[in-house]
């Protein structure tokens, strides 16, 4: 069975929105955010009190729903399209759609990068930061078996984001158990580009899977 052009261009496009809405961080000298990247972490862009802090959860949400639609879309396509390995990848997907669905629904709730933050903050954090861990580990582990899985150029180009997003990952987890932020908003970024440029890339991936398949038979003339 042959993919459909109008299928392989709808994802593009919705991989396309969905990275650039995840890499919402860019827009924050435009709102006049206060957050210092170099010091807080994207989260705190969120935090309800902060200037534009809908934009970034608007940016969250429309990231999330997006990609999880497209893990829907890849785990009922694989089976036809030929490569049911890549329902692994599908789940990934939607790790990252609905872990990131959800930081957008509860954000923390204070920039610690401001000030001391009253214990009733704990809680938010915890469950913002547990989907947002679900959410990334998704983005690694389905980055890390694109790269697998690609060939030519887009393996070359996965490999190289697969690479960047596992090392931000690793700093990430290192400082935080060393008493820090997870790395702050630097080693984020670095990695917030990666998982956005994985989620072109993966839609990217099912047009070459596409040309790889071999011509349907003509059927017979009686």
């Amino acid at each position: 069975m042959t993919v459909r052009r109008p299928v392989l261009v709808l994802a593009v496009v919705a991989a396309v929105v969905a990275a650039v809405a995840n890499a919402n961080f860019l827009l924050a000298p435009a709102v006049g955010a206060r957050i210092d990247l170099a010091v807080g972490v994207i989260s705190e862009l969120s935090v309800p009190s902060e200037p534009g802090s809908v934009w970034f959860r608007l940016g969250d949400g429309t990231s999330g729903v997006l990609a999880a639609a497209l893990g829907v879309v890849l785990w009922r396509a694989a089976g036809r399209w030929g490569f049911r390995h890549a329902r692994f990848r599908s789940l990934c997907l939607l790790a990252f759609g609905l872990g990131t669905l959800v930081s957008a629904v509860v954000p923390v709730t204070c920039a610690p990068s401001l000030g001391p933050c009253p214990p009733s903050s704990d809680t938010a954090e915890l469950v913002h930061d547990g989907v947002s861990v679900l959410a990334t580990t998704g983005a690694v582990l389905g980055g890390g078996e694109l790269a697998w899985r690609a060939r030519g150029l887009l393996r070359v180009l996965a490999v190289l984001t697969a690479l960047v997003s596992a090392g931000c990952g690793i700093y990430e987890v290192v400082t935080f158990f060393q008493g820090g932020n997870g790395g702050g908003g630097n080693s984020q970024r670095w990695q917030v580009l990666s998982v956005s440029a994985w989620l072109v890339l993966e839609a990217l991936s099912w047009g070459q899977r596409a040309t790889a398949q071999p011509a349907a038979p003509a059927p017979a003339s009686r």
